[in-house]
C-alpha cells in the first residue's frame, strides 16, 4: 500500500479543497479558456497553516486551522481528511472523531482515493487488518498510479484552477512562510486539487530546487502529467526533477528522463539535451532521434554526429543523420553491421517515418526487420504514437508496442484488429489509454464516466482524449452532432486514430465526404476501410 502519511503523500495525494465564490471568471487552461469558480485565498491560507502546523508537529493548531478551513469550503473533503489523518496519528489517537470526519469526507465525494488511503491508515493504526484491506482497495481501484498524481483534473462544476486574481496571492503566500518545503507542498495539493495544472506545476518546480532527496516523486508527478495529457507541464516538471541531483535518474523513471530530454529539445538547447541525456542515462541517439521526431533537424544532426563520431557502430545515430543529411534511405546508405549498437526506439521510428514516404511498406519492413533495436516507452506519445503508424502499416510487428499503442492499434484496425489483448490494469496504460480501452470494452462504467470527467478539460488538444469521448458517444447511442465528424478529422487529417473514429462518427450522420476522407487516410496505413460498431 501506499504511503498515506508524511511529505510525499502531502505532495502527490490528490485533493479536494474548493473553496469558491459567487461569481464565474475565465482562466486559460492548457491553451484553452474555460469557466470556473474564482477560489479565495482565504481558504487556502488556513489550510496552509494547517499544513505548515502539521509538519512542526503541532496538532492542536493544525486541526483548529484545517476546522476553519472546513468552514468556508464545507463542500470540500480534503480538510476533514486532513483532520482524520491528524487524530489517526500518534499521540492523538480518537478513532471515533477520525471515522466521523473521514465518512464526512467521503459523503461529500465518494471518489476521493486519499479519503480511502486515510482510513485505511487509521484502520491499521487500531489493528483492524480487514477494514484497512478494504479501504486500501478502494483507494488502490480509484488511483492505481500509487502515489494519486494522476487525479490531476477537477470535473467540470468542482470549481477548476484557482483565478489569475487569487494565483499571485496564493503564491505570495507560500513564499512567505516560514517553513518552504511544508508551504510549497500545500500549494502543491492546493493547486492540484483545483485543477491548475500550470501552479501545480510550479510548486512541483520549487520542490525540486529545494527538497531534491525527493526528485524520483517529482519525476513520477511528471509522468503523470504527461498521462493526464499535459505534456508541456510534464516537460517542465520532469526538467526540475532530473536537474535537481547531479546523480543519474533511477532507470525506471524512463518516462520522466524523455520528457525532460524533450523540454531541452524545445529550446534547442543542445548543451541541456546532451546533459540531460547522459543524467537519464539514454543514449544520444535517443536525444536525436527525439529532435527529429520533434521536427529539430539541424539539432538531431548535431547530436547524431556526436554520437557517431563517438561510437562508428551506433546504428540510430547513423539512421538519424541519413534522415537530416537528406541521403537516399533505400540505397543502402544505411544498413545495420555485425556489431552494432541497437538503435534506440526514438532513432529507429523516426527513420521508420521517413522512410515511408519514399518507400512502400514491404520496402521499408524489409530495410528495417533486420535493424537491432530499443524497446519503445509506455506513455512516450512522441515515439509510440508515430511508432503505431508503422505498425499498422505492417513496418513493424505488434509486439514492437508498449500496452498503450496496442490499445490504439486496436482502433485503427477495426474489425480485423481481433478481441483487445490488454487489460485495464495494465501499468503501462496511462489515465488517457485506460479511458480510451474502457470506451472499447466498458462504456458507461463508473470508471468511465470518472475518467471522462478528469479528462474532460484536455479533450480540446489531446487526440487519444478526443477520440475515447466519441466512441463513448457512440457506444451510449445518443445523437451526434451533425459537424463531429468533421471537426474530429479536422484536427489531424493524418493521424490514423481520429481518422478511425471520425469513420464512425461519419457513417454514424451520413458524412460521406468525412468517410471517404477518413477511409483514405486509413487506407494509407493499411487499416480498414469501413468501420465497425
Amino acid at each position: 500500500m501506499r504511503p498515506t502519511r508524511g511529505a510525499l503523500a502531502a505532495l502527490l495525494v490528490s485533493s479536494g479543497l474548493g473553496c469558491v465564490h459567487p461569481s464565474v471568471v475565465e482562466r486559460a487552461y492548457g491553451g484553452n479558456v474555460v469557466d470556473g469558480h474564482y477560489v479565495s485565498p482565504e481558504a487556502y491560507a488556513a489550510f496552509l497553516r494547517g499544513a505548515i502546523a502539521e509538519a512542526e508537529h503541532h496538532p492542536e493548531d493544525a486541526l483548529k486551522a484545517y476546522t476553519e478551513a472546513a468552514e468556508r469550503d464545507p463542500a470540500s473533503p480534503e480538510p476533514w481528511t486532513r483532520m482524520a489523518e491528524v487524530w489517526c496519528s500518534a499521540g492523538q489517537g480518537d478513532a471515533a472523531r477520525a471515522e466521523r470526519a473521514l465518512a464526512h469526507a467521503l459523503e461529500l465525494d465518494s471518489s476521493y482515493a486519499r479519503a480511502w488511503a486515510v482510513k485505511a491508515a487509521c484502520a491499521a493504526a487500531r489493528s483492524d487488518a480487514v477494514g484497512e484491506g478494504a479501504a486500501a482497495a478502494r483507494a488502490a481501484q480509484l488511483d492505481p498510479q500509487g502515489d494519486g498524481a494522476s487525479i490531476l483534473l477537477a470535473r467540470a462544476n468542482d470549481g477548476g484552477p484557482a483565478a489569475p486574481t487569487s494565483r499571485g496571492l496564493l503564491v505570495a503566500l507560500t513564499v512567505t512562510a516560514a517553513d518552504p518545503v511544508a508551504a510549497w507542498n500545500a500549494l502543491a495539493s492546493w493547486a492540484e486539487a483545483h485543477g491548475d495544472v500550470a501552479l501545480w506545476a510550479r510548486a512541483l518546480v520549487e520542490l525540486a530546487r529545494i527538497a531534491p532527496e525527493r526528485r524520483e516523486s517529482f519525476a513520477r508527478a511528471a509522468e503523470a502529467l504527461a498521462g493526464a495529457g499535459d505534456v508541456g507541464e510534464a516537460r517542465t516538471v520532469a526538467a526540475a526533477a532530473l536537474e535537481a541531483s547531479e546523480s543519474p535518474l533511477p532507470a525506471r523513471l524512463r518516462l520522466a528522463a524523455r520528457l525532460a530530454l524533450d523540454e531541452a529539445i524545445a529550446r534547442r538547447d543542445s548543451t541541456a539535451v546532451r546533459h540531460r541525456a547522459t543524467r537519464g542515462r539514454l543514449p544520444l541517439d535517443e536525444a536525436a532521434g527525439r529532435a527529429l521526431l520533434g521536427g529539430e533537424r539541424a539539432l538531431a544532426r548535431d547530436l547524431a554526429s556526436t554520437a557517431a563520431a563517438a561510437d562508428p557502430g551506433a546504428l540510430g545515430a547513423r539512421l538519424v543523420l541519413a534522415v537530416a543529411d537528406g541521403a537516399d534511405l533505400l540505397g543502402g546508405a544505411v544498413s545495420a553491421r555485425p556489431g552494432d549498437t541497437p538503435a534506440s526506439g526514438a532513432a529507429l521510428v523516426a527513420f521508420g517515418a521517413a522512410l515511408m514516404h519514399v518507400a512502400s511498406p514491404a520496402q521499408a519492413r524489409a530495410a528495417l526487420g533486420s535493424m537491432p533495436r530499443g524497446a519503445l516507452v509506455a506513455g512516450d506519445d512522441r515515439v509510440v504514437r508515430p511508432a503505431v503508424e508503422l505498425v499498422s502499416r505492417g513496418v513493424l510487428p505488434d509486439e514492437a508496442l508498449p500496452p498503450d499503442g496496442l490499445v490504439e492499434l486496436f482502433v485503427v484496425r477495426g474489425p480485423t484488429a481481433g478481441p483487445l489483448s490488454v487489460a485495464l490494469d495494465d501499468a503501462g496504460l496511462d489515465w488517457r489509454h485506460r479511458y480510451l480501452a474502457l470506451a472499447l470494452t466498458q462504456p458507461g462504467s463508473p470508471l468511465m464516466r470518472e475518467l471522462a470527467g478528469r479528462l474532460r478539460a484536455v479533450s480540446p488538444t489531446d487526440p487519444v482524449v478526443a477520440a475515447a469521448t466519441a466512441i463513448a458517444q457512440l457506444a451510449e447511442g445518443g445523437p451526434i452532432a451533425p459537424d463531429a465528424p468533421r471537426v474530429l478529422l479536422g484536427r489531424n487529417p493524418a493521424d490514423p486514430l481520429l481518422a478511425a473514429v471520425a469513420l464512425r462518427l461519419a457513417e454514424k450522420v451520413g458524412d460521406a465526404d468525412v468517410a471517404r476522407r477518413a477511409r483514405e487516410t486509413l487506407s494509407a496505413f493499411g487499416a480498414p476501410r469501413r468501420s465497425v460498431e
